[in-house]
């Protein structure tokens, strides 16, 4: 028996590049053996299985090896020989993990149980068994069918079942619910499956080369990593203008105890590749139409996300209809943490980071991320700002043109107020908190209340209020230093002045029942007016090259309320006036 346990090239000088073909011999069996260690192939693979059984696959790659092949755009991998490659998932027969395939069904086509196995010893495995039943089994591995779909489409009713008819394409990504008991057979050192863990082994040839799937404008589609690698998430993500640029990754609660959908508690995190960040998950509830009924009380997990494990799928939606592409140029060797199918320690701070949470009625929080780059701006960036993937019906978010997002990329000016938008179907308690700031100092942070003029320090302290059912777009606002005192012009108590930065004049001339706009640098390109109930009054586009502008506001009902300035470089700046006619 021939084995190698190291790094191997064959070199095809017809071709000018290392390709790699491993068959049995006359003798015995032939086949690579890797342990924590890269194979990297520049050309293509071809495989022969082998004769035996405990050696039947070419390619073993154990304690977290993994296969990178050169770029190119076609998978001309070949043979009839197998990769094996392990990977873990959740052992509980009711909660559900998002999958893809890194290798490619080569002996039956979309037949379940010969892509999935399972392991044995270092090198034999045998196929994974299926059932109809509800409930899979660790030892033997039997895994049930009644389980496994794909996702195309924007509601419930999208959702495809495959069962056994295991027609999933490379790149695309499936569901796939985990198993009863255990398994206590160890292969280096680890049992398959201890209780809370289980591992499977995935067979065929590996993955190679450009993979596209198709996405639709505003549609979303379950997707997934589909190489025997590791996936560089970021770079995925910010080189496939066809999708939002951000990616949704499916939570949920550890140790669920039902098949009813009215019992499933979880939901998704977002990952902006701009911002390098997680914004994890609020669990929801669900009624027995996949309908989004409430929340359960609990959040998904901190997970660093810019790396995507082997077999890790994750849901994009479409900017425009086309296809997303994963390249080979987006694979790297990256290990992970034995212990979790997700990469928890590759998080790199690349951009200063604010965490802010909003607690409602002491139930749950939504997890709010605000980052800081200077090549971003105030609206919404591609691959930067990430809307939340299912709002709840009390909520709260960045509030980006009247849109609730969880993670939000602006460059960072010290002076601004930045925007939050708050929806409640029903009243309820508020309590806002920092949970952490990385990468950046600020001597206070506040939550600054438009309506009753407080800001309202959360750098040590939660800042807890009380609020009628209703929208908040234009009431609270984050800000990093209080507001300053400004003198009044000349005419007493007839002007209401406020200057929000040095760039912007925004005064109310009650004297002559009129809204005074003067840009000190760029020009002026939008004024939109707001009461503190978040309802628009007006809004005025001015015509391109004007720096200054009067509005009448004869007419409009004495109260408080909320400007908004857009310059020509599309910088925002807000500031709350006090109209009396």
């Amino acid at each position: 028996m021939r084995q190698i346990y190291f790094l191997a090239f064959i070199f095809s000088f017809s071709y000018g590049n290392a390709q790699l073909y491993i068959a049995p011999s006359q003798t015995g069996d032939s086949y690579i053996y890797l342990s924590d260690r890269l194979l990297y192939v520049e050309d293509n693979i071809n495989l022969e299985k082998n004769h035996s059984p405990d050696t039947e696959a070419s390619i073993y790659l154990r304690k977290e090896s993994q296969l990178l092949q050169g770029v190119k755009s076609t998978n001309n991998n070949s043979g009839n020989g197998w990769i094996s490659v392990f990977q873990e998932g959740t052992s509980n027969a009711f909660d559900y993990n998002y999958w893809s395939l890194p290798v490619s069904n080569n002996i039956s086509a979309n037949q379940f149980g010969a892509v999935i196995f399972q392991p044995k010893t270092k090198t034999r495995s045998l196929p994974a068994l299926i059932t109809n039943n509800l409930e899979g089994s660790a030892n033997p591995l039997k895994i049930s069918t009644r389980w496994i779909y794909k996702f195309s489409g924007s509601s419930y009713e999208d959702w495809t079942y495959i069962g056994n008819n295991f027609d999933v394409k490379p790149g695309e990504g499936f569901t796939m619910k985990g198993v009863n008991g255990s398994d206590h057979n160890l292969i280096n050192g680890i049992e398959n499956n201890p209780g809370n863990r289980q591992r499977y082994d995935f067979r065929g040839l590996p993955n190679d080369g450009e993979i596209k799937v198709q996405i639709k404008n505003n549609k979303s589609v379950l997707v997934g990593n589909p190489y025997p690698s590791a996936l560089h998430l970021q770079s995925f993500l910010l080189e496939n203008p066809n999708s939002t640029g951000i990616a949704y990754f499916w939570d949920s609660r550890d140790n669920g105890n039902s098949h009813y959908l009215k019992d499933y508690e979880g939901g998704y995190g977002s990952y902006s590749p701009g911002a390098n960040a997680y914004a994890p998950a609020v669990f929801k509830t669900y009624n027995d139409g996949g309908a989004e009924t409430g929340n359960s009380g609990a959040n998904g997990k901190h997970i660093a996300r810019e790396y995507s494990p082997i077999g890790q799928a994750f849901m994009l939606t479409g900017k425009s209809d086309g296809y997303i592409s994963f390249k080979n140029s987006h694979r790297r060797f990256q290990k992970e943490n034995n212990l979790n199918s997700e990469f928890k320690n590759q998080q790199r701070n690349e951009f200063p980071l604010l965490k802010l949470n909003v607690n409602f009625n002491d139930l749950y929080t939504r997890k709010l991320l605000l980052a800081f780059r200077e090549d971003s701006s105030k609206e919404e960036d591609w691959a930067m700002d990430a809307k939340i993937y299912g709002m709840l019906d009390n909520d709260a978010g960045w509030n980006i043109a009247e849109a609730l997002y969880n993670i939000q990329v602006r460059p960072f000016r010290k002076n601004d107020k930045i925007p939050l938008y708050i929806n409640l179907s029903e009243a309820s308690k508020l309590s806002f908190s920092m949970e952490n700031i990385q990468g950046f100092k600020a001597k206070e942070i506040f939550v600054f209340d438009a309506y009753l003029e407080t800001y309202n320090s959360i750098s040590e302290n939660e800042f807890t209020i009380d609020l009628e059912k209703g929208n908040y777009s234009t009431r609270f606002f984050i800000s990093f230093m209080q507001e300053k005192e400004y003198s009044p012009l000349p005419k007493e108590n007839e002007v209401d002045l406020e200057i929000t930065s040095p760039e912007v004049i925004i005064a109310q001339n009650n004297s002559l029942s009129q809204l005074e706009v003067k840009m000190l640098q760029a020009n002026l390109k939008q004024i939109l007016l707001y009461n503190l109930n978040g309802q628009m009054i007006f809004k005025q586009n001015i015509a391109a090259g004007g720096k200054g502008y009067k509005l009448s506001t004869s007419g409009i009902r004495d109260a408080i309320y909320i400007v908004k300035v857009i310059s020509s470089e599309n910088l925002e700046f807000t500031s709350k006036i006090s109209i009396k006619n």
